[in-house]
């Protein structure tokens, strides 16, 4: 456990005494949450991509402890950014899809009358992640630039000052972000601060001068798509320099879902569960706090990002977490091999909301390597991700009993209710959030 917070996480385990002091202010640590939307860690130089995409972040990884084998729990925003606010899956948090209007939606812009949407929202029973850090004491902050990240599902829950801009391009939120400072950095309470990045998101810009016009239609979207990360990078650069993120800062960087080059067959991150959607970032980095530089090849999941954070700052967890703390691979001695974290299985939702007429479609994933299972309409595919990690030998007939049991696995993690009553509010669209969802392929 990271030294500085070793007294802090240890009375994370227990409930702490009425009479019991709170640790002095002026000595916790302001947590940074940063999620990068659509980002694919494997275009990292660091990890092995022909490119060096992302200097800043790359030499941050080099100094901070990284979840190589990080999961997400869904190819969607709304499921996956919410199990990182509760740590809870889809089926329990109630957050299946997001923000997605049928094709005959996106025709009706220039009628007068708005179009509506239903959507989930998460459950009111179930506390996020900044009414938590709140509850701890926490100043909250957030600002997001994904159209799903917002009031109507919830994600507002918690934050003493919160800003959605649709689209906005990460100079101009690290703009308005410094306009924040004066109220963030208060001598007696550190703060939590959330932002969530859509710049990887398609449509991708062509930044100068990262993008490389490589000829062929498909070369130049991954160029884009890699100048998109390059440019968010030297944001992100400045605003750790600006903010002094280097001092008394836990900063975490995770993505929420990845993106598809025609990996198997598609673009962007439609109905599947491959992992080239389903790998993510996770990084958790404070030198001066005992964080040290090490690589974890673990499995970990979005789902241990919040019962992690309020341990480091010594706030208890909720009792209903899906995931688990990652704090025993943040200090001097590593968990042993088959610790808990070794012999646990990791879950993944999709859905595919209907068309009028039809019924909802889903997709679910198990993983506990070195295996993978997908359970689909079609059927099921088992891959084992330590010799095939681009997911092309369909190994579930000649392994059928690892298929059996991962398989019964999910029946069980299936069979999980909500803690609560499914919550749903009804949105109207208009004309100017038809067309952004149209950008951003959220139109069926």
């Amino acid at each position: 456990m990271p030294a500085i917070l070793t007294a802090m996480a240890l009375a994370a385990c227990s409930a702490p005494s009425p009479t019991s002091p709170d640790p002095e202010p002026a000595a916790r640590p302001n947590v940074v949450l940063i999620l990068i939307d659509t980002f694919r860690p494997d275009h990292l130089g660091i990890n092995g991509y022909e490119r060096r995409t992302a200097p800043f972040l790359e030499d941050l990884m080099a100094r901070s402890t990284v979840f190589r084998k990080a999961w997400s729990t869904s190819s969607w925003t709304a499921p996956a950014t919410s199990s990182v606010f509760t740590s809870l899956y889809p089926n329990r948090h109630g957050v299946t899809t997001g923000f997605l209007a049928h094709r005959r939606h996106a025709e009706a812009r220039g009628e007068e009358n708005g179009q509506k949407i239903v959507l989930n929202r998460l459950p009111e029973s179930q506390q996020t992640l900044p009414e938590l850090m709140a509850a701890a004491g926490y100043a909250t902050f957030g600002m997001a630039t994904n159209i799903n990240i917002g009031s109507e599902i919830g994600f507002d829950r918690g934050f003493d000052r919160f800003r959605r801009n649709n689209g906005r391009a990460a100079a101009k939120v690290a703009r308005h972000l410094g306009g924040w400072r004066g109220s963030m950095e208060q001598p007696d309470q550190p703060y939590f601060l959330y932002l969530h990045f859509n710049d990887v998101h398609a449509p991708y810009k062509q930044h100068k001068p990262w993008y490389v016009d490589e000829g062929e239609k498909l070369a130049r979207s991954v160029s884009a798509y890699n100048s998109e990360i390059s440019y968010l990078d030297q944001v992100l650069g400045k605003l750790y320099r600006d903010f002094g993120w280097d001092r008394n800062t836990l900063l975490v960087v995770v993505s929420d879902h990845g993106e598809e080059f025609r990996d198997h067959g598609r673009l962007g991150h439609d109905f599947t569960l491959f992992n080239e959607l389903m790998r993510v970032l996770m990084v958790f980095s404070g030198e001066d706090l005992g964080i040290p530089a090490r690589t974890i090849e673990v499995d970990t999941s979005l789902v241990d990002v919040l019962p992690t954070i309020l341990e480091l700052v010594g706030a208890p967890p909720p009792s209903h977490c899906d995931g688990l703390s990652l704090a025993p691979f943040l200090g001097s001695e590593l968990p042993a091999v088959d610790s808990v974290f070794a012999k646990r299985t990791l879950f993944a939702h999709r859905k595919k909301p209907a068309r009028e007429g039809e019924e909802d479609l889903h997709m679910w994933a198990a993983v506990r390597s070195p295996w993978k299972l997908i359970e689909e309409p079609a059927g099921r595919r088992l891959f084992q991700i330590d010799t095939d990690p681009g997911e092309r030998r369909n190994r579930a007939k000649r392994r059928p009993r690892i298929a059996d049991r991962l398989s019964e696995q999910l029946d069980r993690f299936r069979a999980r209710h909500l803690e609560a009553p499914e919550n749903t509010t009804e949105v109207e669209l208009d004309r100017k959030s038809l067309e952004e969802l149209e950008a951003l392929g959220y139109v069926q």
